[in-house]
C-alpha cells in the first residue's frame, strides 16, 4: 500500500520548521545585510581570575645535632611569577600554617617539637617585603607580600629555624606538613 505524497511534504515541513527554529536560537542576533558587508561583529571575552605561578620548597630539612640548641635549615627558594590581580593596587600575600599542632615523631607517643617551635626570618625578597613569623596550626602567618602591580617576586633566602627541645628523646625523622596560602589583598 502506497502512502499519499502529501505525507512526505508534511513530514519535511515539520522537520524544516524545527530546524529553522533551532537554528534561530543558536544564531543569536539576525539581520539582513547587503553584500558585501562588514558591519557584523562578535565580542570575544577572555575571563581572567586572580592567579599566579608558584614554586615553593617540597621540603625543608633541619639537621639537628644538638637538641639543646636551635637548628637553622638551609635557605629555601620561593618564586611567584605570572601574577595577575584585579587592580594595580592589589598585592599578593604568602602565608604559612601547619597542618597539625606538633610534628609527628618517628615513634608513636614520643616527645617532639610543636609547630610553634618553627620560626622564619624576614627574608630579603625581589619585588616583595618579607615578614618574620612563627608557625601555627590555628592561623596563617605572613611570610611575604609582593609589591603592588609586579609580575613576579622571589627569594632564595627564606630561612626556617627549629627551636631547642630537650624533651626529644627519639632519633629519626620528626615530620610536619605546612600549607602555603597565596591571596590577593
Amino acid at each position: 500500500m502506497s502512502r499519499p505524497s502529501s505525507f512526505g511534504i508534511v513530514r519535511f515541513s515539520v522537520l524544516g520548521a524545527a530546524a529553522f527554529l533551532l537554528g534561530a536560537t543558536v544564531a543569536g542576533a539576525q539581520t539582513t545585510v547587503t553584500l558585501p558587508d562588514t558591519s557584523q561583529t562578535t565580542t570575544l571575552t577572555a575571563t581572567v581570575g586572580d592567579q599566579a605561578r608558584v614554586t615553593v620548597p617540597a621540603g625543608v630539612s633541619f639537621t639537628v645535632s644538638d637538641i639543646a640548641s636551635s637548628t637553622t635549615a638551609s635557605p629555601a627558594t620561593v618564586t611567584v611569577s605570572n601574577i595577575v590581580l584585579a587592580t594595580a593596587s592589589k598585592q599578593l600575600r604568602m602565608s604559612l600554617q601547619a597542618d597539625a599542632a606538633a610534628f609527628t615523631p618517628p615513634v608513636g607517643g614520643a616527645a617532639t617539637w610543636a609547630a610553634s617551635d618553627v620560626t622564619w626570618a624576614a627574608a630579603s625578597w625581589t619585588n616583595a617585603s618579607g615578614a618574620a613569623g612563627t608557625l601555627s596550626n590555628s592561623a596563617y602567618n605572613a611570610v611575604a607580600t609582593c609589591t603592588a602591580d609586579v609580575g613576579s617576586c622571589s627569594t632564595a633566602g627564606l630561612t626556617f629555624t627549629l627551636g631547642a627541645n630537650t624533651s626529644v628523646k627519639r632519633s629519626g625523622n620528626h615530620t610536619l606538613v605546612v600549607r602555603w596560602k597565596l591571596e590577593s589583598i
